[in-house]
């Protein structure tokens, strides 16, 4: 009896220390390798002179995220494409779910192949591949190597930042809502609502960047008309950024119609901050074109 008792004992308590693999998938990851067939001509058509095949592919996914949230929402950043919805995990097929929630729906199906607290490693197919990155690729070298592959694997590890409010995160919906597509026409003023959470999108980079004395700035996760640099900020013409950036709108004529607005953005002369610190500069300069947009379209409004 003793025996049988002890025995018992042990398998309980084996069974309580058995997690489910999904508790470890909750949690902020962040893209830092992959591997596919012919990796090597990919890396050689996206690299920049001197930089090794391990350096081009942490250039190529930098800031990429992937963020499954306690309340089966989550938010996915890969080669440019966001993706926001709910997730499930099929732990018997090992199989993680990702529904989206805007108009492409852009339903995605990875397999797990490892994940615990630190680490997850994630497989998946051509056709999810392509849906994310299409709309993001305009040299046909690059996606003559990417597209079309048998087998994709990406590695992830933890993000160890956190943030108690959404709307600190930059990767929330309430932050990138301007980029979730929507479903059917969208009015003037939901068009110039989309601009301005944009302008709010640049906003929060920056003052994350100086709230965190984070290193740098990166701009490789998200297409934008404006360009903030050292030296000042200018808008980008619309035939240049016209392929990423109608897919932020219901279609063309409204995303025209979104860059014409944003160029109301320099309508009165930007004043530079003299500082030291480049984040607070361009958080300023961003704060500047937004006071610009806002009083130039009510204007118009009114």
């Amino acid at each position: 009896m003793k025996q049988i008792f002890v025995c018992v004992l042990l398998t309980l308590i084996l069974a309580s220390c058995k997690r489910d693999s999904s508790v470890f998938l909750a949690r902020r990851w962040n893209f830092v390798g992959m591997d596919m067939p012919k990796l090597g001509k990919f890396v050689e058509q996206i690299n920049e002179e001197g930089d090794s095949r391990d350096l081009t592919i942490q250039k190529f996914l930098l800031d990429n995220k992937l963020i499954l949230r306690k309340d089966s929402s989550f938010d996915l950043l890969l080669m440019k494409q966001y993706v926001h919805g709910t997730w499930r995990y099929d732990q018997q097929k090992r199989i993680l779910h990702l529904n989206d929630e805007s108009a492409k729906k852009l339903s995605i199906q990875f397999g797990v192949d490892t994940v615990n607290g630190r680490l997850l490693h994630l497989d998946t197919d051509e056709f999810v591949i392509e849906r994310l990155a299409v709309d993001h690729l305009s040299d046909p070298a690059v996606s003559d190597y990417l597209f079309r592959k048998s087998y994709y694997q990406f590695f992830l590890e933890e993000d160890p930042n956190y943030f108690s409010n959404l709307s600190d995160d930059p990767y929330s919906k309430e932050n990138n809502w301007w980029r979730v597509k929507p479903s059917q026409p969208e009015t003037d003023r939901q068009i110039k609502n989309r601009v301005l959470d944009h302008l709010k999108f640049w906003q929060l980079l920056f003052h994350d960047a100086n709230k965190f004395d984070r290193p740098f700035v990166s701009y490789n996760w998200f297409s934008s008309p404006l360009v903030v640099a050292s030296n000042g900020v200018v808008m980008k013409l619309y035939a240049d950024v016209k392929k990423e950036w109608d897919e932020n709108f219901y279609d063309s004529v409204q995303a025209q119609k979104g860059y014409e607005l944003m160029r109301k953005c320099f309508s009165k002369k930007i004043k530079y901050m003299d500082t030291d610190n480049k984040y607070l500069r361009d958080e300023d300069i961003i704060k500047q074109l937004t006071a610009n947009f806002v009083e130039a379209t009510t204007d118009k409004e009114n």
